[in-house]
């Protein structure tokens, strides 16, 4: 998206002295974001932008300072990869976020500086399927990746009724390892497994989510599992219900599959909306 700044280019603009929320992420070129917060900010009459910004490692300590000290800057929402690694510029969480060790929304308090923090993923992910949720407390759930997305996605779950969740990942031992603490990981309610484990779990399972950035436009891998083998899984043992978290393109790989054979489907835009309309109340109350 051509709006797209880096941190020192947003810090430097006009932009930067006048009241705003930002995206921090990277890549960030894909979000439609920008373009959906900017019409709700004009249509609730609140005079502010909002912005796309790449953020870099080595700009997280002055991007903290800078959010703390900088009276225009009113919130932010965060993304890939930092949904984990901002926990520790937050003065104050939800508690979904302490559950997850994850965020993806930030407030900023007028008066002390103060950076508030919660994670509207959770909502976003379980609105669309509701109508599901018994047939997903029956049957086992894969979710493929483990960051800080997927941690969104297993505390949805869980709070809503799922006993048993699988994360597939390309280092499961270190995954299980990063999930202890805020997940009980003994109990048998969370297993992880890797890649090239994963059909063996696919014959029971009804809800197969997609929790990493596979098939998010520009990246460069299409699906998060070889497509020939997600076929057979839907041909063989579905119908099933796919839920991919990418939201651009509106049609990813994972999604095609699935529904080639027969499953349902749930795009990420559903998801991305939901959470998007979570995180605009929570910065404005609107």
């Amino acid at each position: 998206m051509s709006n797209v700044k880096t941190f020192s280019e947003f810090v430097n603009s006009p932009l930067a002295k006048q009241d705003h929320y930002l995206l921090f992420g990277n890549p960030v070129g894909h979000s439609l974001s920008p373009v959906i917060h900017s019409l709700a900010l004009l249509d609730a009459g609140i005079q502010a932008t909002y912005s796309a910004v790449t953020l870099l490692p080595e700009e997280i300590t002055a991007a903290i300072a800078w959010m703390h000290q900088c009276e225009y800057f009113q919130g932010a929402n965060v993304t890939i990869p930092y949904k984990q690694s901002f926990m520790e510029v937050v003065d104050e969480c939800g508690e979904e976020v302490l559950a997850t060790g994850a965020l993806n929304t930030l407030r900023r308090d007028p008066e002390s500086g103060f950076l508030t923090a919660v994670n509207t993923d959770i909502e976003g992910f379980l609105a669309p399927i509701e109508v599901y949720m018994d047939r997903i407390a029956e049957a086992p759930v894969l979710i493929f990746g483990s960051g800080g997305a997927a941690r969104a996605v297993v505390y949805a779950l869980l709070s809503a009724g799922a006993e048993e969740i699988v994360l597939v990942s390309r280092r499961p031992e270190d995954a299980k390892h990063s999930y202890r603490g805020e997940f009980d990981v003994d109990s048998g309610e969370l297993q992880f497994v890797g890649y090239d484990q994963w059909m063996a779990f696919a014959e029971d399972a009804f809800l197969l989510v997609n929790a990493t950035p596979a098939g998010m436009l520009s990246f460069p891998v299409g699906c998060p599992v070889p497509i020939g083998e997600l076929g057979t899984v839907c041909s063989m043992y579905g119908p099933k219900l796919l839920y991919d978290l990418v939201y651009n393109p509106y049609d990813t790989p994972f999604l095609i599959e699935g529904h080639r054979f027969g499953s349902d489907t749930c795009h990420g835009v559903e998801m991305f909306l939901h959470q998007a309309a979570a995180s605009f109340r929570f910065w404005t109350g609107c």
